[in-house]
């Protein structure tokens, strides 16, 4: 199988590809990123081809049979000069990638990654939280139009709360591990936020799934969604309190130091039903477990 592989060098992709690479090692992966240099040092695996964002082309002569688009930019700003790095990165990368797939004939699934943050109002509707996330909304559009413009088959995943692994960028979970007997208080907002914590384990769990149950994804209708998370809510207080437990420190936060954002997501926890009936699949790392994992690399 071939694979094509954006945002390789991200959070997600460099917790996955390894995983990726260790069970299924007969794969060829193109990986697109901001820098092949990156990218070669992040993978220097015999089965990767690491091309830039300027050699889209290339992935024509590739022509891979799945695409997992994990690239974007994702930031909580919104001013005026945000607003072209974030449509060049969710939007117009990803319809020029679209483009060139077009011209795959091997290619029979395309994996597009959102965000929770679509769902401010509940898994029923898209409402969105973020203009990030109104990019991540606004791309499904494009992602459908090519799939049935070129006869292949695309499904929408949604992670939740990821934390764990190696680490790109800080998480709500490394603030408060910041303010474990620190000397000064750590501003965080009030703290009610109940999110479905989801060890990036888990995530790639999913994705290596997806190539194990290749057949039956191409039986699902263009769009099919799936919420990927543990069903389980956790309140940013009561994960602080959890992490005081595990560390044996007490958490020094200035909870309310920081507003909330005018349309915050305060309630995102995955609907996982799709997931065991559809694919009798579930997480398998709960938050109690994988903070114990996340102490023994942070300690």
């Amino acid at each position: 199988m071939k694979i094509v592989i954006t945002g390789a060098t991200g959070y997600v992709g460099q917790n996955f590809i390894p995983e990726l690479i260790q069970t299924f090692p007969e794969v060829e992966i193109m990986t697109v990123n901001l820098s092949v240099e990156e990218a070669s040092g992040l993978f220097p695996y015999s089965q990767c081809k690491h091309i830039s964002i300027q050699e889209l082309p290339l992935i024509q002569y590739f022509n891979p049979n799945l695409v997992y688009h994990l690239a974007t930019l994702s930031t909580s700003r919104n001013d005026e000069e945000i607003i072209h790095p974030m449509l060049e990165a969710n939007i117009e990368f990803g319809v020029k990638l679209l483009h060139h797939l077009s011209f795959c004939n091997n290619l029979q699934l395309f994996v597009n990654i959102g965000t929770f943050a679509e769902y401010n109002q509940g898994t029923q509707k898209i409402s969105n939280s973020y203009l990030y996330s109104a990019t991540k909304s606004a791309f499904r559009c494009f992602v459908e139009y090519y799939a049935n413009l070129s006869d292949f088959k695309a499904v929408h995943l949604v992670p939740y709360s990821l934390y764990g692994g190696k680490d790109t960028a800080k998480k709500i979970i490394d603030y408060i591990r910041e303010s474990l007997d620190a000397e000064q208080p750590v501003k965080m907002s009030k703290g009610e936020q109940i999110l479905d914590f989801t060890h990036v384990k888990d995530i790639a769990s999913f994705f290596l799934l997806i190539i194990k149950k290749f057949d039956q994804f191409l039986q699902f209708p263009i769009g099919e969604e799936f919420h990927i998370g543990t069903g389980t809510g956790t309140s940013v207080r009561d994960l602080a309190k959890m992490m005081e437990k595990i560390f044996g420190k007490s958490c020094n936060a200035n909870w309310g130091g920081i507003s909330y954002r005018p349309l915050d997501t305060m309630y995102a926890v995955a609907p996982v039903n799709n997931n065991m009936e559809l694919l009798n699949w579930k997480t398998e790392i709960s938050l109690e477990d994988g903070l114990e994992m996340y102490k023994k690399i942070h300690e």
